[in-house]
C-alpha cells in the first residue's frame, strides 16, 4: 500500500500566539492521494507510520515545520521505495 504526507491544524491554547500544525506519514488504501483527517479512523487508512505534533510554522525554511516537513517528505519517499520492492 503506498505511503502519504499529509499536514493538518494543530490544536493550541489559546495563549499561544502563531500558528502551528501537524505532520503525518500515513500508509493508505491504493489510489488515494489524501484522506480527511490525520486519524486510523479515517476511510481509507490503514495506519498512521509517523507523526509530528505542535509544530510552529515559521517564515523561514529553518522553521520546525519547514525542517519536520522534509523529514516526513524523505521519510514517505523511503517507504514507498521499499513498498515497490517487496
Amino acid at each position: 500500500m503506498p505511503y502519504i504526507v499529509q499536514t493538518a491544524a494543530a490544536q493550541m491554547p489559546q495563549s499561544c500566539k502563531g500558528s502551528y500544525r501537524r505532520i503525518a506519514v500515513i500508509e493508505v488504501k491504493k489510489g488515494l492521494k489524501r484522506v480527511s483527517m490525520i486519524s486510523d479512523r479515517a476511510k481509507g487508512v490503514i495506519r498512521i507510520a509517523e507523526t509530528w505534533e505542535r509544530l510552529n510554522v515559521g517564515t523561514s525554511p529553518r522553521c520546525a515545520y519547514q525542517k519536520a516537513l522534509a523529514e516526513a517528505e524523505a521519510l514517505c519517499a523511503k517507504l514507498n521505495r521499499e513498498e515497490s520492492y517487496a
